[in-house]
């Protein structure tokens, strides 16, 4: 994926990277040299090498800057959502819980989301000498094996619980509900909103939108609000080599993480027995636990359709989850 062709990836000035170096690591700290990095669809990340002591190799990411607008109709058109505003700030405190957990993950330097640098969120955080998860050289056997600890992984993550339902704050506070419909329901409303004021799968938000609300006291037989990735995939595992071994070095990209049902975690889903064996817990194959998952991957179908389209201008991508979101549509038409 090329982050050059997205919306939200823009990079900074060289002279706006050596203000914010030395705003966090002082005036003395020289940058030797640095590297926009590849990939990234929304944040946009730097790799810095610097003559610091305790530092010497650090990454920068910054969230995307507030659209502005002019006043015309079309101008004031945000593709961002509202917890997509607030949510690199919540990042440390995610890890946090992470480290609590003993789950491997980023350790960060510095975060500001005051806008006084520059009018986007920033974080630096330590490189991590490792290779993602989807790097084709790693063998298939090792690739078996490292599912299995993120599996186990996940699960640990899934330990950690809340009193509300929704997405974490800088303050450490949950934005949400103690009802796991209400939390749900508002991003599938955010996600048809977005999409009706771009004009983008007319009337789709509405069919998913009704559907919710006639299975909301399906959703709320769930109780325990549990931390979920929300984005778990390959590219946010990083791997390292210890003891001749490739194991997990940490799990990134943390700030999606929301409280919400375990089965939320889109990678619970997937078919690779590895994972599951770590994991260690059955899915609820009960018909409301099939009901409420096949929910979760209608929302989640929509959002990604969406988020693809609009956001980072990766059509091919948006044309799939188009289609998996309309296909899931029929699907329920037929059964009820």
């Amino acid at each position: 994926m090329d982050s050059i062709h997205s919306k939200l990836h823009q990079p900074i000035t060289a002279e706006m990277l050596y203000t914010l170096v030395e705003h966090t690591f002082g005036a003395n700290t020289h940058v030797k040299q640095y590297g926009l990095l590849q990939g990234g669809l929304f944040n946009t990340t730097y790799r810095i090498e610097l003559d610091h002591p305790k530092y010497p190799d650090v990454i920068l990411r910054l969230a995307p800057e507030r659209v502005q607008g002019d006043g015309s109709e079309h101008s004031l058109f945000d593709p961002l959502f509202s917890f997509e505003r607030t949510m690199m700030a919540s990042e440390p405190i995610i890890y946090e819980y992470y480290r609590e957990q003993g789950i491997p993950c980023a350790s960060v330097i510095a975060c500001d989301s005051s806008g006084m640098k520059i009018p986007r969120t920033y974080m630096f955080m330590e490189f991590i000498p490792s290779q993602q998860l989807n790097d084709p050289s790693l063998l298939a056997k090792d690739k078996k094996e490292l599912y299995r600890q993120l599996g186990t992984y996940t699960a640990t993550m899934h330990t950690v619980q809340a009193d509300t339902f929704g997405w974490l704050q800088a303050d450490g506070t949950i934005k949400g509900s103690t009802r796991w419909s209400e939390v749900l329901l508002a991003y599938a409303t955010e996600t048809a909103a977005k999409a009706a004021q771009a004009q983008y799968m007319a009337g789709v938000g509405e069919e998913i939108l009704a559907i919710l609300e006639a299975n909301q006291p399906v959703l709320d037989q769930v109780t325990e609000p549990v931390l979920v990735h929300n984005d778990l995939w390959e590219a946010n595992v990083l791997i390292h080599e210890q003891q001749g071994q490739p194991s997990i070095a940490a799990i990134i990209d943390g700030d999606r993480s929301m409280f919400a049902d375990r089965e939320f975690e889109a990678i619970l889903s997937t078919e690779s027995i590895d994972f599951h064996e770590g994991y260690g817990r059955t899915l609820d194959m009960s018909e409301v636990g099939q009901l409420r998952r096949f929910i979760y991957r209608l929302v989640s179908a929509y959002f990604n359709a969406y988020v693809h389209e609009h956001q980072v201008n990766q059509h091919e991508d948006a044309q799939k989850y188009q289609h998996r979101t309309l296909s899931l549509l029929k699907e329920w038409r037929e059964r009820n």
